[in-house]
């Protein structure tokens, strides 16, 4: 049985005038065609995901098509790209579409902001990529997602500049100088991401500050996976849904290894520490071991039951930690409530 749903993912960096009358807009769209996802809507553009039943989602791809920059329309959007991958009907809870002051949040100072649509690197076809690799052609790949999304996929001989957030990539900068020297050296440098909209921004900040020969991924990772499944790529595709990541293929390896076991997975869950929250890989097995943990903790101490049940409440239903410091401000709680 064909699959019923289906996914896209989209950008486009183009001037909206009236984000939030588009926000609406959208809102109206979507309901209307039974569409759950995420929207952000800014001045600059658009970004988003949505999943629903192909007729649908292909009447909001004509719809949007139809949005061409004239009198009456929010912007063009004639030319934009949606990537498609299979949905599950539950990817997202429900609509969210909001506007804001960027649709990828760098956050830098004013005058130092990327205007991707003033500087930004040169885009490179998968195909294009796919014969750089073949052809032994001297390049660097930078990736610009964060970096429990690395972990669980990314090319091969990749950089990893370890971002917590993209709004890191000030902070990260000197770490890569010896990639900065490098371009200036004449050698070519490959920012890639998930969908391309990340490398838009990255690529043109690297550029304002004084790398050379920067290229980005056309349609990035989602794109090169559908064309080239199980190639150059390692792992899995980390996606921002109730799907957590994309294979396109099972014949490939399983890069991904437990924070806690080192054993290879591509399950997430979180710190259990609420204010922390940090997404970590977690094995099934260390997931179960975490459950036996908790249920230890409110067999000894039943007065603690709240505190330990909130956490197992949340979408990770997990008992880790990232680290001792994390595990002991959650015991602390559990001592106080102890002690009263």
């Amino acid at each position: 049985m064909d699959n019923p749903y289906e996914i896209i993912l989209y950008y486009k960096y183009t001037y909206i005038a009236d984000p939030q009358g588009f926000v609406d807009w959208h809102r109206g769209v979507c309901e209307n065609l039974g569409l759950k996802g995420r929207v952000l809507i800014a001045k600059e553009g658009i970004n988003g995901t949505l999943e629903g039943k192909p007729a649908d989602t292909m009447e909001y791809c004509r719809l949007m098509h139809r949005q061409d920059g004239t009198a009456g329309t929010f912007g063009d959007f004639r030319d934009v790209v949606f990537k498609r991958s299979p949905g599950t009907g539950v990817a997202f809870p429900k609509l969210k579409v909001k506007a804001r002051d960027e649709v990828v949040s760098l956050k830098l100072s004013h005058g130092s902001d990327v205007d991707p649509n003033e500087t930004t690197g040169v885009h490179l076809k998968p195909d294009d990529l796919k014969a750089w690799y073949e052809n032994g052609e001297d390049f660097l790949v930078v990736d610009m997602r964060n970096d429990y999304e690395y972990k669980v996929g990314h090319f091969k001989n990749s950089i990893n500049p370890k971002m917590t957030n993209f709004r890191d990539l000030p902070d990260v900068l000197p770490q890569l100088e010896e990639v900065k020297k490098a371009s200036k050296e004449g050698k070519k440098i490959l920012t890639v991401c998930t969908g391309g909209i990340r490398c838009e921004k990255a690529s043109g900040f690297l550029m304002k500050n004084g790398f050379e020969n920067v290229y980005q991924l056309d349609g990035g990772m989602h794109t090169y996976m559908e064309q080239f499944p199980g190639e150059d790529f390692l792992g899995a595709l980390y996606v921002f849904d109730g799907r957590e990541t994309l294979a396109f293929t099972d014949n490939r390896p399983v890069v991904g290894k437990c924070d806690i076991c080192q054993e290879t997975t591509e399950k997430y869950s979180n710190c259990a520490n609420i204010e922390c929250h940090k997404k970590m890989l977690c094995c099934e097995e260390c997931k179960i071991n975490s459950h036996d943990d908790a249920n230890n903790l409110m067999d000894e101490y039943p007065e603690t039951e709240h505190i330990v049940k909130k956490i197992l409440d949340r979408e990770t239903d997990a008992f880790i930690f990232c680290s001792d410091e994390c595990k002991e401000i959650v015991m602390d709680k559990v001592k106080k409530t102890v002690n009263v």
